[in-house]
């Protein structure tokens, strides 16, 4: 049995998305399952889910506001370059990068580098957990 790359792709980027849901793949089905204070889910449900499956990485691992920095790093116009590092710096990073790549007409460039970000933790996460995909 092997999972989709993408169905942990998408639980990463749902974990990620300021949830503070955890994603869990059963080792057995290859279902993936998300808990969190607001699902309604058994306490001994949640216990078999902890004790019998997978995790896989949380928002902290993932960490985007890297990605953010290492997409930077890419960038060769030292205008832009400059404009993206003040735009990450202090609250509100996120939206500030994210428009800044609008206005410069790069947040295409900006999601590819992302997703691919995103598949290179889904497969360093399966193979970290023998975990066979396609």
């Amino acid at each position: 049995m092997k999972i989709k790359l993408d169905d942990v792709i998408e639980a990463l980027e749902f974990v990620n998305d300021g949830m503070d849901a955890g994603a869990y793949l059963n080792p057995k089905t290859y279902e993936i399952v998300y808990i969190d204070d607001y699902i309604d889910i058994s306490p001994e449900k949640k216990e078999e889910i902890y004790d019998e499956y997978i995790s896989l990485p949380s928002k902290y691992y993932i960490d985007e506001y890297s990605m953010m920095e290492e997409f930077i790093e890419t960038i060769d116009e030292v205008k832009l370059y400059n404009q993206l590092y003040i735009a990450i710096s202090g609250k509100g990073a996120f939206r500030r990068f994210k428009d800044t790549c609008i206005n410069f007409d790069i947040i295409d460039d900006w999601y590819r580098f992302r997703d691919e970000k995103y598949k290179e933790l889904a497969i360093e996460w399966c193979k970290d957990n023998n975990i066979e995909y396609i």
